[in-house]
């Protein structure tokens, strides 16, 4: 497609137009993210970088429960019931606070327990992490701009508040304040994504009211989203216990050097997602209408995810060191043999995006959960045996492992996924059968 012709597509399509804000919105997001982490953890140093990080991790944690699953409902409730509007947003967001109120309740019972050592001294955080979280409950105003197609606002107004944030933390980083003052900055963050949210939606004409709250509706939603409180609390735990864990069982140092090196490999993540973002639409029209055409799709994208995770991997294997020394100064070189080693990981994230889209095509909900509990389960055994031994270290290799489990071996466990676990194994014998072709041709 030249540029011409998608500038004419963007105009005419309120769908394309709606996906190319979400993926700049989020390409400008990362961009600043590590910007924000590379003068955080040069001034912080690794055990103050690590505290930052410790804390958010366990803040990401808990945050699955105040969602309450909901998230992944509300649009599509939303796309079918577009009369009952007011009626869906205000049910929803009353549940959300519950769960918010909820969660702020086992965020003091877990600090009376002592649950979290490295928290001495930071409980504050937490707690004030906790209770913003039951503000976002007005998230599920993202998800109403999602069922219009009008994305674009929601993804201009946190996009503004991230944008003034970052200049804030700059601004702590030249006058070289303390931790607190970061943790600060980052709880009213999240404060005002809430707030600028809720401006967006009235300025929209949309509306809440406590007089269309609908309880047996909400209660029905709450029992189908069951499955989904658990999916969303097993991923978290696959994608963040390692910090957690590294934290209480080594020290917030190295959990600082560890951040480091995971924040250089996990940046590269968003370029899968927009790869099979783009392509999902077409890989839609030909599972409906050209099965042979569909089966050469999904094995054509899934070579190229593969193709551009091993040469990320690759590059970052031979300068991912430099590249830490030179981003964030000599007291991280240690993170270097952790990046060396958590990049692979990219390999099994990439695939699983597109896996996590054929899983949505195939009508396999319920095997999401089986994946990202398997990936959660093996993420901690290992974690509990490897970070003893080898610290980061261990903890990178851990993060590999479950991943591949969860984004590729599970998928042999079941019948009906195992022909995308033949296409991945395609994908990863790739270079195998490049030269067998050669070969053959050769001859």
């Amino acid at each position: 497609m030249s540029l011409r012709s998608y500038f004419h597509a963007f105009r005419q399509s309120p769908a394309l137009a709606n996906t190319s804000w979400l993926l700049v919105e989020k390409v400008i997001t990362m961009i600043l993210a590590l910007i924000v982490s590379v003068l955080m953890a040069r001034s912080l140093g690794p055990e103050g970088f690590g505290v930052v990080t410790y804390v958010i991790a366990v803040f990401t944690l808990i945050s699955p429960l105040s969602a309450l699953g909901l998230n992944a409902i509300v649009t599509k409730e939303l796309v079918l019931d577009k009369q009952s509007s007011e009626r869906i947003m205000s049910t929803v967001l009353f549940y959300r606070i519950l769960g918010g109120v909820v969660t702020l309740f086992a965020v003091f019972i877990m600090l009376k327990l002592e649950v979290l050592t490295q928290l001495k001294g930071y409980e504050w955080a937490i707690i004030l992490l906790a209770v913003v979280n039951v503000f976002t409950a007005l998230h599920v105003i993202d998800f109403w701009f999602q069922a219009k197609v009008l994305s674009k606002y929601i993804a201009l107004s946190r996009l503004i508040v991230v944008l003034f944030f970052t200049l804030v933390k700059c601004a702590l980083v030249y006058l070289d304040l303390p931790i607190e003052r970061f943790l600060q900055a980052i709880i009213v963050e999240y404060l005002f994504i809430c707030i600028g949210f809720a401006i967006v939606y009235y300025h929209k004409n949309g509306r809440f009211s406590v007089f269309n709250i609908d309880y047996s509706y909400g209660f029905s939603l709450l029992k189908k989203s069951v499955w989904l409180i658990l999916s969303g609390v097993a991923s978290v735990i696959y994608l963040k216990i390692d910090q957690v864990m590294l934290a209480e069982m080594v020290s917030t140092t190295e959990t600082g050097i560890y951040a480091v090196a995971s924040r250089l490999s996990e940046v590269w993540y968003f370029f899968a997602t927009i790869l099979v973002t783009s392509y999902f639409p077409s890989l839609l029209k030909l599972k409906q209408n050209n099965g042979a055409g569909y089966q050469a799709k999904l094995q054509k994208l899934n070579d190229a995810l593969f193709i551009c995770a091993l040469l990320i991997a690759i590059f970052m294997y031979f300068f991912g060191e430099l590249l830490i020394v030179t981003l964030f100064g000599h007291q991280y070189a240690a993170a270097g043999i952790i990046l060396v080693i958590h990049i692979w990981a990219s390999i099994f994230v990439y695939m699983r995006a597109l896996l996590s889209k054929w899983l949505i095509a195939e009508n396999l909900f319920s095997f999401s959960l089986l994946t990202q509990g398997i990936g959660a389960i093996v993420n901690i055994v290992l974690n509990i045996y490897f970070i003893p031994l080898w610290g980061g270290i261990g903890a990178a290799a851990a993060t590999v492992i479950s991943y591949a489990c969860a984004g590729y071996l599970s998928l042999f466990l079941l019948p009906a996924t195992r022909p995308m676990a033949y296409i991945m194994t395609k994908s990863i014998f790739l270079p195998l059968r490049v030269f067998l072709n050669r070969v053959k041709f050769a001859s």
